[in-house]
């Protein structure tokens, strides 16, 4: 999800195809054998039908549609970047925290059936020092780094969200208000509409057709 906002956001062209990870089309596991999504897969410059490159973490697509992505629109791109109440580092060093630390807890708490050594109330109180560590960080402005929804906010709003859709009454009475607020307010960007619109699922019969974004 994070990668299609960044992509949105900076005007990339690409190609959707929406993949149902119980049925991962062939194509899919031929361009990145790790078989997660997402997947970019960016055409060669010449005749040549190969790829000139896959990239197959979120993050790094993200990247790529910021500073790499020919298509770019350079405004929206480096209005992302800026930063008011954090640093870059400082940013990096969350979304870090996030992707190595939280996403990890947040795995065994959305799937705590998988892993019986702990209840699923131990992997929310796991979770609970990096949310508070954003609750701080938001008490310095509305979004993570300033007034606007920026690369920081795409970066770790869709993990927030989905540690909250695991027990929605849970996580909305925990005194965490400015993230409640930051992750609302978020979900209701038209960016994040856009992205959440359901598309046709990908397979190989007849009849389907990519979303093209332009």
């Amino acid at each position: 999800m994070r990668a299609r906002l960044a992509l949105l956001h900076c005007g990339a062209q690409y190609e959707l195809r929406e993949v149902v990870l119980k049925n991962k089309p062939a194509e899919m596991l031929d361009a990145s054998e790790k078989g997660t999504v997402p997947v970019l897969v960016l055409p060669a410059h010449s005749h040549n039908t190969s790829p000139s490159r896959v990239i197959d973490e979120s993050i790094d697509i993200m990247q790529w549609a910021m500073t790499e992505n020919p298509k770019r629109h350079l405004q929206a791109a480096e209005q992302w970047l800026a930063t008011e109440t954090m640093s870059l580092q400082e940013i990096n060093a969350l979304i870090e925290r996030n992707d190595c630390e939280f996403k990890d807890v947040l795995d065994k708490y959305k799937y705590s059936d998988r892993h019986p050594e702990h209840p699923r109330e131990y992997y929310f109180a796991q979770a609970m020092p990096f949310l508070e560590t954003l609750e701080n960080r938001l008490s310095e402005a509305d979004y993570l780094g300033g007034s606007q929804f920026r690369f920081a906010d795409a970066a770790l709003l869709p993990f927030i969200r989905q540690f909250s859709m695991v027990k929605p009454e849970q996580f909305n009475h925990v005194p965490l208000p400015k993230l409640q607020q930051w992750l609302a307010k978020g979900l209701e960007t038209d960016l994040f509409l856009r992205v959440m619109k359901k598309v046709p699922p990908w397979h190989t019969g007849a009849g389907y057709q990519a979303v093209i974004y332009n």
